[in-house]
């Protein structure tokens, strides 16, 4: 295990050189999150007999490398094509001014002012959805506990297609309040970096926000609103320094800090939510198998499954998430099976239900969903990352700000699972960038934005 772990952190190091040392681009995210996981695997590689095979290092090794390349190439596609724009335009890179100019910009940048009304409505409407959701979680789980009620209702939510017991309307609140979390996420970095303020109204906001993603039984979407808060606010200060290099020692530590925090805190939030069974060994333990114990489980499903799994369904594990939506539209019946993700345990030891990214591409395509998918994976975060570079002083929160948010997480989880198109891939994705629509128009009103704005 030794020298794969040592193999993703040079693939780490590699990508973070070659992307110009920014950490929010996407193949450090990528590469930094395999790494990390691979770190932790070796410390726990003896008690867990961890020595990967040959075909489970070459897709951890290959997968990295695949896409540091691919998203290297398109973002040296996009700076030639950005220069030579620039170029032509014969404005601000050749000037000593581009300080000035700079300076300029961000005096000229102004805060953005919320109708106190418009606020009380949306923190009413995130109020009255946790009622609800509590009320009809309660229903289907008479007499439990909440937290037993959670867990049972999430465990139909995943597992099984179709087998969400909610009302619809639950359902719809939650889209809403998770993009309430994201859009006042960056209202509330954008404030604090700009301005050096935070608003009450914005803080409560997100914080509503995450407690309804807790009330659905997933710690992974709390965590994505802090990874897109994180995002938002490196983003944006990098964008007030012009992308120009800086150096990221600060912010390497303050993020490491509330890694730590929120990690530490998984135990204690996972009996909050009927999951007492799962957090029973030390901290250290429990962490291991949602950081580290997905390369173990890769490596079993590598060792005792053909590859690619035979289905009934194409896409079943990779595009779980999309495919009922086109079940719908196109008339065809899907199996009620959903995902298959069997627990395992080593040496009686509990190692989850976890398998990293690649288990999905692996289990619905072979070694050539991984070719393929990764590619893909790559081009949409690049092509989303430098959209952002490109943005000056929107008037209103940019739907690129919000998406690439949502991509940042999806690959800084992927050493957990098929976050990307799960996350991405989806009808829920769809409904969250449609609320992201109707609260740009309900804040800001009908503002039309030159397209490098938006």
């Amino acid at each position: 295990m030794l020298p794969l772990a040592l193999v993703l952190v040079l693939i780490l190091i590699a990508a973070y050189f070659l992307n110009d040392r920014e950490l929010m681009s996407p193949s450090v995210l990528f590469s930094g999150s395999f790494a990390f996981s691979g770190l932790w695997a070796l410390a726990y590689a003896q008690k867990w007999s961890l020595e990967p095979s040959s075909l489970t290092v070459t897709v951890l090794i290959f997968g990295g490398v695949e896409f540091v390349l691919v998203a290297v190439f398109i973002h040296m596609f996009f700076r030639f094509v950005r220069s030579k724009k620039m170029a032509n335009n014969n404005r601000l890179e050749q000037s000593t001014n581009y300080d000035a100019y700079s300076e300029n910009k961000r005096d000229s940048i102004q805060p953005f002012t919320v109708a106190p009304w418009k606020l009380v409505a949306i923190i009413t409407v995130l109020v009255v959805g946790i009622l609800y959701t509590i009320y009809s979680i309660k229903k289907i789980g008479v007499g439990m506990s909440l937290g037993d009620a959670i867990y049972y209702v999430r465990v139909q939510t995943i597992f099984v297609i179709n087998g969400n017991t909610l009302p619809r309307t639950v359902t719809i609140m939650r889209n809403f309040s998770l993009s309430c979390g994201f859009f006042f996420g960056y209202l509330l970095a954008r404030e604090r970096l700009y301005f050096h303020k935070t608003s009450i109204s914005n803080v409560v906001i997100v914080l509503l926000a995450v407690v309804t993603t807790l009330l659905m039984g997933d710690r992974t979407e709390m965590v994505v609103i802090l990874i897109a808060i994180f995002c938002f606010y490196y983003c944006l200060s990098r964008g007030q320094k012009g992308w120009s290099r800086q150096k990221n020692g600060r912010f390497i530590a303050s993020t490491l800090a509330v890694g730590v925090v929120v990690l530490l805190a998984f135990p204690e939030i996972a009996e909050l939510l009927g999951r007492e069974s799962d957090a029973g060994s030390n901290s250290f333990d429990y962490l291991s198998v949602y950081i580290g114990a997905e390369i173990k489980n890769l490596d079993i499903f590598l060792r005792n499954a053909v590859i690619p799994v035979p289905s009934t369904m194409w896409g079943s594990q990779t595009f779980v998430n999309i495919l009922p939506w086109f079940a719908k539209i196109f008339n065809f019946t899907l199996s009620g099976e959903g995902l298959t993700l069997p627990y395992q345990t080593v040496n009686g030891v509990y190692l989850g239900n976890v398998y990293t990214t690649y288990y999905a591409y692996l289990y619905d395509f072979g070694l050539l969903g991984v070719f393929t998918l990764i590619p893909v994976m790559a081009g949409i975060s690049q092509s989303f990352f430098e959209r952002i570079i490109s943005i000056k002083d929107p008037k209103r929160v940019p739907y690129s700000f919000l998406i690439y948010s949502n991509i940042v997480s999806s690959l800084v989880l992927s050493f957990f699972s098929n976050k990307f198109f799960e996350q991405i891939f989806s009808r829920t994705f769809i409904l969250i960038i449609l609320f992201w629509v109707f609260l740009n128009v309900f804040i800001f009103g009908f503002k039309f934005q030159r397209s490098d704005n938006t």
